[in-house]
């Protein structure tokens, strides 16, 4: 074997890595040295082998042994397949073994494969030295010795010198190796015609057999063909007559289509085999051409008979099984099969009757083809099918069976159908001869589907019955009659005749709202006249109308077998008490026979009986008359059953609902006919009056009500439509529907399935609907006649978008994009008031949503629409500006971090009164006035008695001097000064807030809208007219609940009498404006049963007298803007209002003032008002809002040691506390941990302040790679040392604080990364670490490991020195030097 090459042109030597060698490093058994010579030599002078193309023919190998076994094992029993795929497996391994070995050395061959080959080509080169030389010697000593010149080829010279050609060649070579030249093409048609001559001669002076003149000559042969056997081609090689006859091909055209799978059914040894017979047969015989037909028709015959038992075999075993069986085969004499056995069916017992097929060859001929008898002998009835069955020459044993069964099965057809034409001489069932089946007709006139159809099964040849729509049962039950005895095939054509008309009728009503069953449970069935009737019935249930039954009864015609005849009976029955409980028949009634009286009856208008078919006559739609009676499907359809159900499914809910209308005594017309007697209607006279409605708004109702007629709409008839139609509609919307001089009011109602149609419940919703009309309409009048004298701002400010009797909607707003939809509820009986956006600003949130409830209840009190638009238009601003409001709860306001506070919570008391709860603690009214304008007040005192509080809420100090910043000056013209406003001279009583109102309430009057007459009490309004605390007593129930009924104090718009009480209180202020609300938070947060109010301290009234602002002043207060005074770098991301910046700077200057009590901190008494001082052992601190714009917290820090502290650190120091830590969004526990930096001693919380200043001025450190932010809370992201929201600086023998490391350079579209580092100060050894805190499992360590090694190695290279603090160095380094893997986050 020649070395293999490997893929880096290594060569692996064959046998290399064999014989038990240890691998190159082994050393090799010592060999004669010829013998290493040899295999040097033929090592070098074979050539090697690519290692992938040896792997190649390794897979080829495999792959094809594995192809051979796949076409070989399915052939083989299951042992000898497992032996051969062990063999298999096992060779295939040894193989892969060997080259796994071989490929193990090749690798480690390596340099002793180079010299073994370079040794061998040396060796190589020596061998062909010592052989050359060893040639030469024997030459000079053996050959040499005896060797002479020949004679000079003189001629052969001069030929080729002188001709330049070689003559004189021997002849031989010319006739051995150029061929003869061939014949013409002319020379070879002349042959072959002229042999075509000979065979024609020959064939005619030879007896040729008659199933030979099926023959072809050309080209020099004879072609014999005989079809379904054989096609032989024979010639001559002479013109002698005694030359034999010479086979040139065979072909046997015995094929098997059905089995054969398209392969020869004679393999080609057998062909050789057969063609060599009839050669010989041809050389030796007298009459060659006979007995050459002889021998080949009588091997085709045993063919044919070979292929129809295979067959027969594969028949019994895929389709026909036990129905065929094989009696007889003797292999090319005979095969005789066996059908319609009825024993092994096991219809029958004892002798049974077989039929038999018998396929044969005539003995007595045999060069007939194969024979067919059967036994029994063919009925003679149908030539064509016999014929059929007697012929095999398409050699398919399934046809030849199925055409002798199929004559069999039209015989028995026939006797069938001799049958039934000796019961009914005039049928005229046919028989179908593609399919063999009798088509019986069962009720004249029939169309196909209804016949019953009786097929004789081929297989087995039992007769098998269908008709559609009959259950299996019943089929099976009838096959299994009619099967033992074709006689009983009458009575059951008797059945089926009834069962088809009982079909007939369920398809005639289906499409119709009926339920149809052959029996009803009937308590009194035997003793009501329903008992004397037929068996032969069918009730029809009326679903819309459950009490009503129709019944249809079948008797037969005499002397027409296939015809029935039907009456048809009308029945009530009584309401079911329980579904399981049987009904019980009241009434029966049979319609009149002639269609065409009844028609005429109805059409005439006379009134039959209650309770019969007659009590339907409100039906007078025209009926067709009867025609005459159409062949096919179309006969099946039962159009006066049709007729009665839809008559009754129309009339009898117009009846229902007549009887209905007339117990209520509400006049009607009755049921009238509508569009040319295609519809019904029922039209009322007059509506009857509806409670709560006043006498003028009923009759003015009535006089525009022109019609009101009731109808039935959809298919399945169970919608009534009530039509109203209106004239002198009071309003006009901007609708295009509403610009008529009549308007169309339709109200639907729907039947229940469990209610009858046309009860009283459809009454009852339409007397509902009709008062729902009647109240809103009141209402409209009331509207409509306000409307010339309504404000020009109201007109402006909305318009009537759509009323159409049910539904009042207007749009308001300046763009006329919100809107308020009034109607009536009937099942609450009040208003309902439902809100939305229209247009532009369709899909955004109405601002009113959030009083709706209020708007609800105070329409329902005075149900006034300008008042409603009075309240819209003075309400709309400020709730737009209080939307605004945040309203999320938030974690981490408190100590407690894991209490959700909300930041504001809207708190509706009334339609003008909004209170506003911020963070459970402080409580701001708002009160809607006209003119533009609200006033606000606090809302934790009380409204009766202003030296007490609310329980729950506290006052805002300086509350009333943050409102009047944004006071307009124009609006209030005598401001007092701030300090006597927030320091009254004396507490007020309750008489404060009347004398207030006096001022405020325009004179009584200046009333521009009297009342006018027939309407509810109300008056459409421009402006408050009077004052609402002059009912308000000061009782302590008032504060709690309002009853829902009693007037509402707080509306500005209710009509109270105006208070006689003139202000008293010297110092009260003069404004323009109205007076504020005053009415108290409802059940929900002010309990019952709380404590009597708490009393205060005799100062600090002012927050309780309400300041009067503008919309525009309202909406700056509540919309989040930047806080005002501060640098945009210094303000933070939290947007929010000037109101919750006061608020929340009030919230912390209370927690300050609480952690000043818990810290080791000295509080300062102040004689100023909202003034906080404290001192630590280094710093003076004075802590009070801003005076510019109250809505900042700021601290003034002034140290005890001036020499200790630069001016421009305090100044950081004070810009931090006012930005970062009382700044939004005001959390406690950022003021406890700055004030545990405050207690720091001075180098500690100077390096803290210089932090600082990185954090407020980033840009001045453009040396730092990284920006830094002083967490005074623990962030979510820190490691998980305490909750997120925890104070983030400890400070005791060691500080523990927190920082927020943001990167600088960043990709833009990435976020900057950022990393959560604690640090710990030991003040004992003055080092500054990085805190070792577990970290999360899923977190990096990458970063963490980085800021650990940078602080230790600051820490060793600059030891700290007594009496500094090395923090803010550590931080520096750490923000210069922390680099970041790429692509690395922490």
């Amino acid at each position: 074997m020649a070395p293999v090459q490997l893929e880096n042109h290594q060569l692996v030597p064959p046998g290399g890595g064999g014989g038990g060698s240890g691998g190159p490093a082994s050393a090799p058994a010592p060999a004669p040295a010829g013998a290493a010579v040899a295999a040097a030599a033929a090592a070098a002078a074979s050539p090697g082998y690519r290692l992938s193309t040896l792997i190649e023919f390794l897979l080829h190998r495999a792959y094809s042994e594995l192809m051979v076994l796949t076409d070989l094992l399915p052939r083989k029993s299951d042992v000898e397949r497992k032996i051969e795929i062990v063999q298999f497996a096992s060779r295939t391994r040894q193989l892969f073994v060997r080259l796994l070995a071989l490929v193990k050395w090749a690798n480690n061959a390596g340099k002793v494969e180079k010299c073994a080959m370079i040794s061998s080509f040396l060796d190589q080169q020596a061998i062909l030295f010592v052989d050359t030389a060893d040639r030469l010697a024997s030459l000079a000593r053996d050959a040499l010795v005896h060797a002479r010149l020949p004679s000079f080829a003189i001629p052969y010279a001069i030929d080729v010198l002188t001709t330049g050609s070689y003559p004189r060649l021997p002849t031989c070579i010319r006739d051995k190796i150029i061929p003869p030249d061939p014949i013409t093409k002319i020379e070879k048609q002349a042959t072959l015609h002229q042999l075509n001559q000979i065979l024609r001669h020959r064939l005619v002076t030879t007896d040729l057999p008659p199933q030979l003149a099926n023959l072809t000559v050309a080209n020099g042969r004879v072609k014999f063909r005989v079809e379904g056997e054989f096609e032989a081609t024979l010639t001559v090689m002479g013109d002698d007559p005694d030359v034999p006859w010479r086979l040139l091909k065979l072909e046997i055209l015995v094929e098997d289509k059905e089995t054969g799978d398209g392969r020869a059914l004679v393999h080609s040894m057998q062909i050789n085999f057969i063609h060599q017979l009839v050669q010989s047969r041809l050389f030796a015989d007298e009459k060659p051409l006979q007995d050459m037909y002889n021998c080949l028709h009588s091997f085709c015959l045993s063919l044919q008979l070979e292929v129809l038992h295979s067959q027969t075999l594969m028949l019994i075993r895929e389709r026909w099984g036990d129905l065929v069986q094989v009696e007889r085969y003797h292999a090319g004499k005979c095969l005789s099969l066996s059908v319609w056995n009825q024993q092994v069916l096991g219809r029958k017992t004892g002798t049974a009757s077989v039929h038999k097929v018998t396929i044969k060859i005539d003995e007595n001929d045999v060069s007939k083809p194969l024979q067919i008898f059967h036994d029994p002998p063919l009925p003679a009835s149908d030539s064509k099918l016999v014929e059929r069955a007697m012929k095999i020459d398409h050699l398919s044993i399934e046809k030849l069976l199925i055409d002798s069964v199929h004559a069999r099965a039209h015989q028995k057809l026939q006797e069938l159908k001799a049958i039934l034409r000796g019961f009914n001489a005039n049928e005229n069932s046919s028989i179908e001869t593609a399919l063999p089946a009798l088509v019986v007709p069962i009720l004249e006139p029939c169309g196909n589907s209804e016949c019953l159809h009786i097929f004789v099964d081929l297989h087995s040849g039992m007769f098998q019955l269908m008709l559609y729509g009959l259950d299996q049962a019943t089929l099976d039950d009838m096959e299994k009659s009619v099967n033992d005895d074709m006689k009983r095939i009458v009575p059951w054509i008797q059945q089926l005749k009834f069962w088809l008309g009982q079909q007939r009728c369920k398809q005639s009503i289906k499409h119709l709202p009926t339920i149809s069953t052959e029996t009803l449970q009937l308590s009194n069935y035997s003793t009501h006249p329903i008992g004397n009737l037929s068996k032969n019935k069918l009730f029809i249930k009326l679903t819309r109308l459950p009490q009503y039954y129709i019944v249809v009864e079948m008797l037969e015609v005499p002397n027409k077998p296939t015809q029935l005849s039907y009456k048809y009976y009308f029945m009530s029955v009584n309401a079911a008490d329980r579904e399981d409980c049987p009904v019980m028949a009241l009434l029966l009634q049979q319609f009149k026979e002639n269609i065409q009286e009844l028609i005429f009856r109805t059409k005439t208008g006379k009134q039959p009986r209650t309770g019969t078919k007659r009590k339907l006559s409100d039906d007078s739609c025209p009926v067709e008359p009867k025609k005459t009676k159409r062949s096919g499907e179309m006969c099946a359809f039962n159009k006066i059953l049709a007729h009665f159900v839809a008559m009754c499914d129309t009339n009898m809910p117009f009846v229902g609902l007549r009887l209905e209308l007339s117990n209520l005594e509400i006049p009607h017309q009755g049921v009238q006919m509508e569009g040319d007697g295609f519809s019904h209607a029922i039209r009322l006279l007059k509506i009857p009056p509806c409670k709560g409605v006043n006498e003028e708004t009923q009759k003015a109702l009535d006089r525009s009500l022109l019609d009101c007629t009731f109808r039935l709409q959809g298919r399945n008839n169970r919608t009534w439509v009530a039509e109203l139609v209106f004239a002198n509609c009071p309003l006009n919307g901007t609708s295009t529907r509403e610009q008529g001089p009549s308007r169309h009011v339709y109200l639907t109602y729907e039947n229940l399935l469990s209610e009858p149609v046309g009860g009283r419940k459809v009454v009852e919703m339409f007397l509902n609907d009709w008062n729902s009309i009647a109240r809103l309409y009141e209402c409209v009048l009331e509207f409509a006649r306000s409307l010339p004298d309504i404000p020009a701002h109201l007109n402006i400010f909305s318009e009537v978008r759509v009323y159409n009797y049910r539904k009042l909607i207007l749009c308001y707003g300046t763009t006329k994009g919100s809107s308020i939809s009034i109607q009536w509820n009937s099942i609450h009986q009040k208003f309902h008031i439902s809100l939305g956006t229209v247009g532009p600003n369709s899909g955004c949130s109405n601002c009113h949503n959030t009083i709706l409830h209020q708007l609800q209840e105070m329409f329902n009190k005075t149900p006034n629409v300008v008042q409603l638009l009075q309240v819209l238009f003075d309400t709309q601003a400020p709730l737009n500006a209080i939307n605004k409001l945040p309203t999320v709860p938030m974690l981490g306001l408190t100590q407690r971090t894991n209490t959700a506070y909300q930041c504001f919570s809207i708190l509706p008391q009334s339609s003008t009164h909004i209170r506003l709860a911020f963070r459970n603690m402080y409580c701001i009214d708002i009160y809607c006035r006209s003119r533009g304008v609200v006033a606000i007040r606090d809302g934790a005192y009380s409204l009766f008695d202003n030296s007490k509080l609310v329980e729950g809420f506290y006052p805002a100090p300086g509350l009333k001097t943050f409102l009047n910043m944004f006071v307009d000056s124009n609006q209030d013209a005598r401001r007092r000064s701030v300090n006597e406003d927030d320091n009254p001279p004396s507490p007020i009583g309750g008489d404060m807030m009347d004398s207030l109102i006096s001022q405020l309430q325009p004179p009584p009057q200046q009333q521009p809208f009297p009342k006018q007459p027939g309407s509810s009490g109300a008056y459409p309004l421009t402006s408050p007219p009077t004052s609402y605390h002059s009912t308000v007593s000061q009782s302590p129930s008032m504060m709690h609940t309002q009853s829902p009924g009693t007037l509402d104090p707080s509306s500005p718009y209710t009509m109270v009498s105006p208070s006689g009480r003139a202000g008293n209180w010297p110092g009260s202020p003069q404004v323009s404006g109205p007076s504020p609300a005053t009415r108290l938070p409802g059940s929900q947060t002010m309990p019952t049963n709380m404590p009597p109010p708490r009393k205060l301290p005799q100062r600090s009234w002012a927050a309780s007298i309400p300041t009067i602002l503008t919309h525009s002043a309202l909406n700056i207060l509540l919309l989040p803007s930047p806080t005002p005074g501060l640098v945009p770098g210094l303000a933070g991301s939290y947007l929010c209002s000037p109101l919750e910046r006061f608020l929340g700077s009030v919230i912390m200057r209370r927690h300050l003032q609480r952690i000043i009590q818990q810290e080791t901190l000295q509080l300062i008494n102040s004689n100023e008002p909202g003034v906080i001082m404290f001192k630590t052992d280094a710093l003076k601190c004075r802590v009070a809002l801003s005076p510019k714009t109250n809505q900042t917290l700021q601290l003034k820090v002034t140290p005890e040691n001036a020499g200790q502290w630069n001016p421009d650190e305090l100044q950081v120091l004070e810009k931090f506390f006012e930005t970062r830590v009382a700044g939004p969004p005001f959390k406690a526990n950022t003021l406890i941990a700055f004030t545990k930096l405050l207690g720091a001693p001075t180098h500690i919380l100077r390096d803290c302040v210089h932090i600082m200043k990185l954090e407020l001025f980033p840009d001045q450190a453009t040396q730092l790679k990284w920006n830094v932010q002083f967490c005074l809370t623990i962030p979510p992201s820190a490691p998980p040392i305490a909750p997120p929201g925890t104070p983030a600086v400890v400070l005791k023998s060691k500080m523990l604080f927190f920082l927020q490391l943001t990167q600088k350079t960043s990709v833009p579209p990435q976020e900057p990364v950022s990393i959560i580092v604690p640090i710990i100060y030991d003040m004992a050894s003055g080092t500054t670490q990085q805190a070792d805190i577990p970290r999360q499992q899923n977190s990096s360590v990458a970063a963490p490991m980085m800021v650990s090694n940078i602080l230790k190695r600051f820490a060793e290279m600059n030891p700290p020195r007594q009496g500094e603090c090395t923090i803010f160095a550590a931080v520096g380094d750490l923000m210069a030097n922390l680099t970041l893997p790429p692509g690395g986050r922490p």
